[in-house]
């Protein structure tokens, strides 16, 4: 594989990585859940999602006043061959969870947790998925006392 490929690879997979979190804070959940392989997993709250089904009830229970953003950093892709990939990132939330719907912008209070993020990717006929996305927190803000 020559480095034009390699470099293709690194965009497509970084592409999946954005749309996921973008689709996520905004709702979007079709294409959320389009960025997993029929039978992808993702490791969420504690759970195992198993499969795009599974992923969009998790999703339709989110709290619809929650206003909440992802901001990735740090994209890694290591290519193990031209049809399997995987990702790092970190990713820093922004959240505000409110009993009313916000008219406007939600208060910024600072990140409350930096996560990374570790993606298994395949190629397939609908291009670059993800087959497991699973994190662990890195730093997690103070609770008062």
């Amino acid at each position: 594989m020559d480095r034009d490929q390699e470099r293709a690879i690194e965009w497509d997979c970084t592409q999946v990585v954005n749309k996921f979190y973008c689709s996520l804070d905004a709702r979007s959940y079709d294409d959320l859940v389009n960025c997993f392989t029929p039978d992808g997993v993702w490791k969420r709250q504690g759970n195992e999602l198993q499969g795009r089904e599974a992923i969009m009830t998790a999703m339709e229970e989110r709290g619809e006043n929650l206003v909440i953003r992802h901001i990735v950093t740090n994209v890694q892709v290591t290519i193990e061959d031209e049809n399997n990939a995987s990702t790092s990132e970190y990713i820093t939330i922004y959240r505000y969870d409110s009993d009313e719907k916000l008219e406007g912008p939600a208060p910024l209070d600072g990140p409350g947790v930096i996560f990374l993020y570790q993606d298994k990717m395949v190629r397939g006929e609908e291009g670059w998925q993800m087959t497991d996305k699973r994190g662990r927190p890195i730093m997690l803000k103070k609770r008062p006392k």
